[in-house]
């Protein structure tokens, strides 16, 4: 969970004929910053290079259980109109899984999973796109192709980089972190072995940093389903500054559900009055049946008891939502949500795209709710 200054990232088709702007480009999305404090808006553009739109026929078969992405550049396709129509609202359009978003100075930076060419691609409003890569360099440790879900927080006067990478020994996923001076990068990160990586567990991924008051702590994934294990969804101190777990981690959830299958992943976690609201993804990422559930915790380190049925899932033109964040948006009524999901009825590698999406959410006794558009399981 970041904190943001700004309301946020609401988007339009790549026509832009809901924003009033002409698109020269068919990769080009326009996404609305709606400011705290003063009703107008102002829209940027996110453009993507023509170095990088002629990437997208390129596939990699290395990791086979979770192939890598094509490029972030594919377009939206035709049915943007359908989707905004029914709540699903496509910030950005090319292949962005697992997303993360923060706002500093004004400026938004989204990160997501690898893709063919990046570590960890970042869009940014500064730079009007594409604006590079926050990882260039991977730890010794570690192999580029595996690079998954980003988590981006600023403590003191540093921002870490939290995420999911192959520990090249073991051959599992393990979570290590980097460090840089500023959002939009570049992280370094000069470990010599993986922050979290418990090999008889199947490996760790899916970090997300949350605080309770001034207290870091990290969400991580079990990856059991790696290796017929149960997988876990856990809650660890971290110290001060991010960089170190600190005692044992505490189990939140496991896939206990029989919509889970043997999946819980993608963990992110917020304080709202006296209860922590635990998001997570189950079933299977790369099918329709993959959603985003709900857990209800007494604490950042629970106990959480988990809602029946998935609190998001597929909707027309928008399949298999996941690797949703909730972002904090202090003083306001609303939070922020960003995802991933399916697009265009096309799910799975190598025809299909998980594109980018964020959704304001109010709090109701029963929890989160989505504004405008379908609420699906809310």
């Amino acid at each position: 969970m970041i904190g943001g200054t700004v309301l946020a990232l609401l988007a339009a088709s790549c026509s832009a004929a809901g924003a009033g702007v002409e698109s020269e480009a068919p990769a080009e999305v326009v996404a609305k910053e709606l400011l705290v404090g003063d009703e107008q808006t102002a829209t940027t553009t996110f453009t993507v290079p023509e170095s990088q739109t002629a990437m997208i026929a390129e596939r990699s078969t290395i990791a086979p259980d979770h192939p890598v992405p094509h490029s972030v550049s594919a377009g939206i396709g035709g049915a943007a109109q359908e989707r905004i129509s029914n709540g699903g609202i496509p910030v950005f359009s090319g292949d962005f899984a697992d997303p993360d978003v923060v706002s500093h100075d004004g400026l938004f930076f989204a990160y997501a999973t690898n893709t063919l060419f990046m570590n960890v691609p970042i869009l940014s409003t500064e730079r009007n796109g594409v604006a590079g890569d926050a990882l260039p360099v991977l730890p010794t440790w570690s192999e580029p192709h595996h690079v998954w879900a980003p988590s981006v927080t600023e403590i003191g006067d540093r921002w870490l980089l939290h995420y999911t990478t192959r520990h090249t020994d073991s051959g599992r996923q393990c979570i290590s972190v980097a460090v840089g001076d500023d959002p939009g990068g570049s992280f370094v990160d000069d470990s010599t072995e993986p922050l979290v990586c418990p090999i008889d567990q199947g490996g760790a991924i899916d970090p997300s940093v949350v605080f309770d008051g001034a207290d870091p702590f990290l969400l991580w994934k079990s990856d059991g389903n790696c290796c017929g294990l149960p997988t876990i969804i856990y809650a660890q101190a971290l110290s001060w500054d991010g960089t170190e777990v600190i005692g044992d981690p505490v189990e939140l959830i496991r896939n206990d559900l029989s919509w889970e299958r043997d999946v819980v992943e993608g963990p992110s976690m917020i304080e709202v009055g006296d209860t922590w609201w635990l998001f997570y993804s189950a079933n299977r990422w790369d099918e329709a049946g993959y959603a985003v559930g709900l857990a209800e915790c007494s604490s950042v380190l629970g106990p959480c008891l988990k809602q029946a049925e998935p609190w998001l899932d597929s909707i027309e033109s928008l399949a298999g939502p996941g690797g949703l964040e909730v972002i904090s948006l202090a003083d306001r009524a609303a939070d922020l949500v960003v995802y991933h999901g399916w697009v265009d009825g096309e799910v799975g590698y190598p025809d299909g795209a998980r594109a980018l999406y964020a959704r304001l959410v109010r709090w109701t006794r029963d929890g989160p709710v989505l504004i405008g558009g379908v609420s699906e399981g809310s």
